[in-house]
């Protein structure tokens, strides 16, 4: 009788232990499932920010670069036919860090010569989108000019703030296109129209982040872009 009741004692101890094994693992579950959306929002809120900064340092760059040269560069150098040749992201190199790949850069060769494309091999920081996996994306970039016939980085000359219209705070310099990578020597940026046409909320961040000309970083959602259409010229059209 004495070796039954601690047979049965010990069956009573493995129900127990499996019972509370079980509990804890809803309970785990449970937890897991209650911090999974706040630990997502964290993480997207850490690469907003990080995004944000990004955009804080193109457009520290820009500025520097208006200091040297007494203008903003233009969205592309053309060819001699007129076709984009070289972008603003590879002339304002020497202020984002990247000295090293402004100077085996070529500029008599096309943005996408094997000579160029083995000097842009590494992207700078400022470029790598946390919305992309920061460096792991290679050579890809989110970050785009405002680009038209009267932006701040204009298609037809290089503009100085002097030529801004309506205060430098009031236009877009640059926004981030989460939708639309592309390669960041690449000598391609954004219409204000193709923007507007696009629904802010397929955005990575749910909206678009834009630098301001004076290095201002505004979060842009859908609902309030329609206050933005005349944000994007030097004359407020």
């Amino acid at each position: 009788m004495r070796t039954s009741r601690r047979g049965d004692a010990k069956v009573v101890i493995i129900i127990v232990v499996v019972v509370f094994g079980v509990m804890a693992l809803l309970c785990t579950g449970i937890l897991v499932a209650l911090l999974l959306p706040a630990v997502q929002q964290a993480r997207m809120a850490a690469q907003r920010m990080q995004s944000n900064n990004n955009l804080k340092m193109i457009a520290i760059a820009l500025h520097n670069y208006h200091d040297v040269y007494g203008t903003l560069p233009p969205a592309y150098i053309p060819d001699e036919d007129g076709e984009p040749m070289h972008s603003w992201r590879v002339l304002i190199l020497p202020f984002v860090e990247g000295n090293d790949i402004y100077d085996k850069y070529d500029f008599s060769q096309p943005w996408d010569s094997p000579g160029n494309m083995q000097a842009c091999e590494r992207m700078p920081f400022a470029y790598a989108s946390p919305a992309l996996g920061g460096n792991d994306m290679g050579d890809a970039t989110t970050y785009v000019a405002i680009s038209g016939p009267n932006t701040m980085l204009g298609m037809d000359k290089a503009r100085s703030f002097a030529d801004v219209k309506v205060g430098i705070s009031n236009v877009i310099m640059v926004v981030e296109d989460t939708t639309n990578p592309v390669p960041w020597y690449k000598p391609v940026d954004i219409s204000p129209q193709a923007l507007m046409s696009k629904n802010f909320d397929d955005q990575y961040f749910h909206g678009v982040q834009a630098a301001m000309g004076d290095g201002a970083v505004q979060f842009i959602p859908e609902g309030s872009k329609p206050q933005i259409q005349g944000m994007m010229s030097i004359d407020g059209s």
